[in-house]
Formats: C-alpha cells, sequence, structure tokens
C-alpha cells in the first residue's frame, strides 16, 4: 500500500502522480510525520508502547476480498472466501458515550474503506497492516470527522483512539489515548 512522499495519501498501484497533490512518485521515502505538512489532517505517530493481544480479543478484519467480520486474533483466514488475512498491527476504537445522552452507534472508515459499525459505548480492535492509515467515524446525522492519520509501526504496533461527538453533536473527532483509558473488553 504505496503512500504519496509529499502529502502521504495513498497511491493508486502504478500511478506515475499523485491523484491528491500532484507530486511525481518515486522520489524520496514519505518524510516522518512531523515534517509533513498540514492538508486539513492530523498526522500523529502511534506513541504508545507494544502491546500483546490476549488471543481470546474480539478482532475486526477486512479481507483481501473485501469481507468484514469479526473474529480472534489468532485468526488467520477469511471464514467467508478463504483469503489469508494481511496483519501487522491493531487500532483500537472506543465510541464514548456522551454527555448529551446521543446513543448512536458510528460507522468506521479506515483508509476510506468501510470496516462495519460501532455501538454507543462499544470498543473494537481492527487488524491492520503497518503503515499509515486514516480514520474516519460517521454517523447518520454527520460524515463530519476529523480524519486523524495515525502510523503502526513495529515499535507501536497497537494504537488506542477513542471517537466523541463535539460541536453539538454535529462533528465527531477520533483522538489517541492512553492504553489504560480503554476497555478490556
Amino acid at each position: 500500500m504505496p503512500f504519496c512522499s509529499k502529502c502521504g495519501n495513498r497511491l493508486n498501484e502504478g500511478a506515475k502522480f499523485c491523484a491528491a497533490c500532484g507530486a511525481k512518485v518515486g522520489g524520496s521515502p514519505a518524510p516522518g510525520p512531523a515534517s509533513q505538512p498540514y492538508t486539513g489532517q492530523t498526522y500523529a505517530p502511534a506513541a504508545q508502547p507494544v502491546t500483546v493481544l490476549n488471543p481470546r480479543i474480539r478482532v475486526r478484519y477486512r479481507c483481501p476480498s473485501g469481507h468484514v467480520f469479526d473474529g480472534t486474533a489468532e485468526q488467520t483466514n477469511c471464514p467467508t472466501c478463504g483469503a489469508g488475512l494481511v496483519k501487522g498491527g491493531y487500532i483500537q476504537l472506543y465510541r464514548m458515550g456522551n454527555f448529551m445522552g446521543a446513543a448512536v452507534g458510528m460507522g468506521i472508515y479506515i483508509d476510506d474503506l468501510p470496516f462495519g459499525h460501532i455501538g454507543n459505548k462499544q470498543s473494537v480492535y481492527v487488524s491492520l497492516p503497518l503503515g499509515l492509515h486514516k480514520i474516519h467515524m460517521t454517523h447518520t446525522a454527520t460524515r463530519y470527522c476529523n480524519d486523524p492519520v495515525y502510523e503502526l509501526s513495529p515499535q507501536y504496533p497497537v494504537l488506542c483512539c477513542k471517537a466523541y461527538f463535539t460541536n453539538g453533536g454535529f462533528k465527531i473527532n477520533v483522538e489517541t489515548a492512553p492504553p489504560e483509558s480503554m476497555p478490556q473488553s
């Protein structure tokens, strides 16, 4: 999964130029998150300690054929088509409850691909390959989200994020959270 060395956006296979910023593909490797230009997205490293998941924890997967399903951390193949699963790291998403009492769930999109739904006050681990990943959350009343981009790396393969409503329920914020503040189910 290649990314643009100038803006960090995902590149189409075989692309000679980035569709987002027009930069030529194949130049120097992408700069680290600290030197990324601000493009309306948040670029931040996953600054959390290495964590080994309990093999019984439920994990959300998306197989290469596009099937989204919940399985275990030790799962290796899609139960629908048998395709091998690409693994590397995990993003734990927690849909926080709101002080306004809004109990609607949120749709999960990572790298513009759907990863199912998460209910109010629920948590889900999403299995992803190492690299940069854009997180977008939606619900029926708004599609506006801060769309942060985080990196999963060998040093930091697990990222914890909380999603919550802001601006009177018209925007969704996704931000990192310390692992000890996350639900352990």
